[in-house]
């Protein structure tokens, strides 16, 4: 991280209103609404990578479980992942100006601790770390695009 909190890809990694989660679909019926007010367009909803990020993380830390018994809050993989969040959320505060308590370290302190515990939640899910190359890439964030990292 370069230090410059006001940049473009850290910004809109935040902004809840960039990342569309489900489009919105015409709801007619061959071709014509049937709706009174004659809007047959739903609503999209959006949210942010971020957000979208935690929500996956969990599932996939969940879904590496070894047995069913194990409340989820006490895998490794969810604590790791928890762990991670609870720096993000830190760094997230500082990116959007909207801290609570001032925090004495630098965000790009903030975010390299992050880092270094993105790596353990990585390694527990069997996926490669950070530094390995895969995550610089283009990818595509469509359902189906593409099953495997490569």
């Amino acid at each position: 991280i370069a230090g410059d909190l006001n940049d473009p890809l850290i910004q809109d990694f935040f902004d809840v209103t960039k990342t569309v989660v489900v489009p919105g679909k015409k709801k007619d019926i061959n071709g014509i609404c049937t709706k009174k007010d004659g809007d047959c367009k739903s609503t999209t909803i959006y949210d942010s990578r971020y957000n979208d990020m935690k929500t996956t993380m969990y599932l996939l830390g969940n879904a590496f479980r070894i047995n069913q018994q194990k409340a989820p809050d006490n895998l490794p993989t969810v604590q790791a992942s928890k762990k991670f969040f609870k720096e993000m959320d830190t760094f997230e505060r500082k990116v959007l100006n909207k801290e609570k308590k001032k925090v004495k370290k630098a965000p790009a302190e903030i975010y390299a601790d992050a880092l270094d515990i993105l790596d353990v939640y990585l390694d527990l899910v069997e996926l490669p770390p950070t530094d390995s190359g895969h995550y610089d890439k283009e990818f595509s964030t469509l359902v189906g695009e593409t099953s495997r990292i490569t």
